[in-house]
């Protein structure tokens, strides 16, 4: 008999409620799911010359359960790590690994290719290749408008 366990949930519930009262920012995995069934995994950003790299720590996870999603500088990596644990005759003395759905939305440093992004899976740890492209930007003069009642004198 399998069973699912969160050791870590009310450690993190506590956590946020802490972060929250003292006005600081309550971690993505509290805002994510309600019910604490969602883990962010640790990230490294970097750049190169022509791309940005994105490592993400996914022990365990198999490639097919990994979604990654890319929209403008954006990235949003999501999937599951399922548990193999069978609980049925163990006793834990310790689980601080983390199971189930995660989630980690990346904000991206520079402007990228959505069509020359590539992604592997080594020895646990996602590796997400980005492309730089030039930005596509041109300065623009805008011109602010009066509203009708100064034009009317008022």
């Amino acid at each position: 008999m399998s069973k699912r366990i969160k050791p870590v949930a009310r450690i993190f519930r506590v956590e946020a409620q802490i972060k929250g009262s003292s006005g600081q920012i309550i971690f993505r995995r509290e805002s994510l799911c309600e019910y604490n069934l969602a883990w962010e995994p640790a990230a490294d950003v970097y750049e190169k010359e022509d791309e940005v790299v994105v490592e993400v720590e996914v022990p365990g996870v198999p490639a097919r359960n990994i979604r990654i999603i890319q929209w403008g500088n954006r990235l949003e990596i999501s999937g599951l790590k399922k548990e193999v644990v069978e609980s049925s005759r163990l006793r834990f003395h310790r689980l601080e690994r983390e199971t189930g759905f995660f989630y980690k939305e990346i904000l991206l440093p520079a402007s990228v290719s959505s069509e020359q992004t590539t992604a592997y899976l080594e020895n646990g740890v996602l590796i997400i290749v980005l492309k730089k492209q030039p930005k596509k930007s041109r300065e623009i003069e805008v011109r602010v408008q009066k509203p009708e009642e100064e034009e009317q004198g008022g």
